[in-house]
């Protein structure tokens, strides 16, 4: 069973956090109604607090209730109120409350922070919570799904893979074929085709791959960007008058939400293989 100290001392620990945030809107609309208490007075009260909570876990323990339901109650009050202080760095100084009570995706994520600990996973729901108390309906219940089903290890996985990401929000079909698997970076990187599948399944991106065709008549030019690079592509053919996109994995919806909140890093490695083995037919990269 945890130690019920060490689970007193937490929660002191989360609301003396809480205390330089608790005048904010969130914590007065929201936060101080969920707990019960407002959060300014329990900070003034800590130590008081603190006896009284192991004084209630011994009043439990002794009357037959399972000590542990108890602590895992702090432990949830504990995680909600570490959230909510990481919320408040993202909320709009100021933003009126316009959460509604049938809005379910706002409820429901708060309900869900109860049960995440990890620092991690902690930020991504904080500024989920923020983006949606910011501009209500920003986000869906699938979502919220989604996010259930992510640990610490699927949200790094995934952040490293969106390293990987052109224009944004396509990862090319051919980095995954194995004639042209530039082990040096997908190794460094630690993903591969399985792991990808992964995130699939996971509905980050789209189950299949695809390609796109787009008529060019004028024979212009076109763009492919990695991060703050721009591969420009001429025309280089007379006949040839469509752009025939390579094939890529595609961002779902949510994928492209939660990946706002995310910080993927520039790869030169990957960059380099790009430029040597992204081709578009009849199209050169103007160098």
């Amino acid at each position: 069973m945890p130690d019920p100290i060490t689970t007193a001392l937490a929660l002191s620990g989360a609301i003396g956090s809480a205390a330089k945030v608790a005048n904010t809107p969130l914590f007065k609309t929201f936060i101080d109604g969920i707990t019960g208490f407002k959060i300014s007075q329990w900070a003034a009260e800590g130590e008081v607090r603190k006896k009284l909570i192991l004084d209630d876990y011994e009043k439990a323990k002794n009357s037959g209730i399972i000590g542990i339901q108890y602590i895992s109650a702090l432990r949830e009050l504990t995680n909600l109120i570490n959230t909510a202080v990481k919320s408040s760095k993202y909320v709009i100084p100021d933003k009126p409350n316009d959460i509604k009570m049938d809005n379910d995706f706002f409820w429901n994520t708060i309900e869900h922070s109860k049960s995440i600990s990890n620092e991690e996973m902690q930020e991504l729901i904080a500024k989920i919570i923020a983006g949606e108390y910011n501009t209500p309906g920003t986000y869906s219940m699938s979502t919220l799904q989604i996010i259930k089903m992510l640990g610490k290890n699927e949200l790094e996985l995934f952040e490293r893979i969106c390293s990987l990401l052109i224009n944004k929000v396509q990862i090319p079909e051919k980095l995954f074929s194995l004639s042209d698997y530039d082990r040096d970076f997908i190794v460094e990187l630690q993903i591969g085709f399985s792991k990808f599948q992964a995130l699939q399944s996971l509905g980050l991106f789209l189950p299949s791959d695809m390609g796109r065709k787009i008529k060019n008549p004028k024979k212009e030019t076109f763009e492919l960007t990695y991060f703050d690079k721009i591969f420009l592509f001429i025309h280089e053919n007379e006949n040839y008058l469509v752009i025939d996109i390579p094939r890529f994995y595609e961002l779902t919806m949510v994928g492209k939400q939660i990946l706002k909140h995310l910080n993927p890093q520039y790869n030169d490695k990957y960059y380099a293989w790009l430029k040597a083995n992204y081709k578009v037919p009849n199209y050169k990269i103007l160098e």
